[in-house]
């Protein structure tokens, strides 16, 4: 017969010797653990034993976490580090997700934003389309990084949105792609963020397509944590009473169109073609024969052009992208533009009158056809050059 194998005895855990009244209150601990206030939780541990008692005992569930990570900030002591480590790995036993042990005071972000473990997201300036650029972070833990970029219009909706789980690698090329597409974009809150989205969602929640699925995918997550906003953020930064006493002059509409990040702002082509014949009629027509007659009737052409180009509901768009804009200087150390966007903004809600057009309507419209005629000059004087330099033909 072969020899019986010895069976090993377990070695009973022994834990710190309390008196009855220190076990009273350790018991009384662990059944008020909900109601503990972690924010001073070495106040109300007595001493590093009790510490690694207390975590010896606390049930494996993921409302503990928290406590756990706080005792583990709280005291030093080796013997409190090893009943964490030992906590922790009992609960990722039990498939219970919990932090890395690392220190949680910064782990380095992936992306170009302040180091932070936290959701981001961050806002492109607006084009003359009306769109711009979209970018939320939304960080995982223990891993990986979910990743929603995209484009919204102000007035079709959203353009594209990609989301999705990437890794770190993954996710920093995206970011640099979205930095490349959108230069001067600035960090923003995600409830300003998904209050762009939302409302871009809503322009056209009735034929919806590829170019939103990705949003739909973030959606519930977004109505689940966020709550949007009621106003434009801006004017949490600058009171609307602070520019009420501004005038909107000239000089200022054109500092503010002048700006690198508002060149682009010109009324598509095909909708102002229509009015740029107009205006070459009027200046060809034999009816008008002096200067100030052509002058008044290329004025009435812009503020028809104004009216029905601008109508009350455009206007209000028109409003909202200024508004944003003024966000986007604000953010960018420019509160001088920002406050030019917030004078131009508050003029949508003016009513026109035969001796005022709104002024930054009538500056932007002029712009756009003072922009297209020059192309079409240089155009011209391209061709009669090509013209010029073209051999004659010598017929022998």
């Amino acid at each position: 017969m072969g020899k019986r194998k010895k069976v090993k005895k377990k070695k009973t855990k022994v834990l710190p010797w309390f008196s009855p009244e220190e076990e009273g209150l350790l018991n009384s601990f662990l059944e008020n653990l909900k109601d503990t206030d972690l924010t001073n939780i070495k106040d109300q541990i007595p001493s590093p034993q009790f510490a690694q008692a207390l975590l010896e005992r606390v049930p494996s569930d993921p409302e503990t976490i928290d406590l756990i990570l706080a005792v583990r900030d709280a005291f030093d002591q080796k013997n409190v580090r090893k009943a964490v480590k030992k906590t922790i790995y009992r609960l990722r036993q039990r498939g219970i997700s919990v932090p890395e042990m690392e220190s949680r005071k910064a782990i380095p972000s992936i992306l170009r934003a302040p180091e932070s473990v936290e959701p981001s997201a961050y806002l492109g300036p607006i084009d003359g389309t009306g769109s711009r650029g979209v970018l939320i972070i939304i960080p995982q833990i223990p891993k990986g990084v979910d990743v929603g970029i995209g484009a919204v219009n102000y007035e079709e909706g959203i353009v594209y949105f990609l989301y999705g789980k990437y890794s770190k690698k993954q996710a920093k090329e995206v970011n640099d792609l979205f930095f490349d597409q959108s230069r001067n974009a600035v960090e923003a809150s995600l409830s300003h963020a998904a209050t762009i989205l939302e409302k871009a969602y809503k322009k056209d929640e009735g034929g919806l397509g590829e170019s939103s699925e990705g949003y739909l995918r973030l959606r519930p997550w977004i109505l689940d944590n966020l709550s949007l906003l009621d106003h434009p953020v801006i004017y949490d930064l600058i009171p609307p009473q602070s520019i009420s006493e501004e005038i909107l002059t000239d000089s200022k509409l054109d500092k503010l169109l002048g700006h690198e990040l508002m060149e682009t702002w010109i009324i598509d082509p095909e909708r102002i073609e229509p009015t740029m014949g107009e205006i070459l009629k009027a200046e060809d027509s034999p009816i008008l024969v002096s200067e100030e007659q052509k002058t008044s009737r290329i004025n009435e052409i812009k503020e028809k052009t104004i009216a029905e180009l601008y109508p009350y509901s455009k206007r209000q768009l028109m409003k909202d992208s200024l508004e944003e804009m003024a966000y986007l200087f604000y953010k960018l150390d420019d509160e001088e533009y920002a406050r030019l966007c917030l004078l131009a903004a508050s003029s949508m809600d003016e009513k026109d009158s035969p001796l005022r057009i709104n002024p930054f309507l009538k500056a932007l419209t002029e712009r756009s056809i003072d922009y297209y005629m020059g192309m079409t000059e240089e155009i011209a004087k391209s061709e009669e050059r090509e013209d010029d330099l073209s051999p004659s033909i010598i017929i022998p």
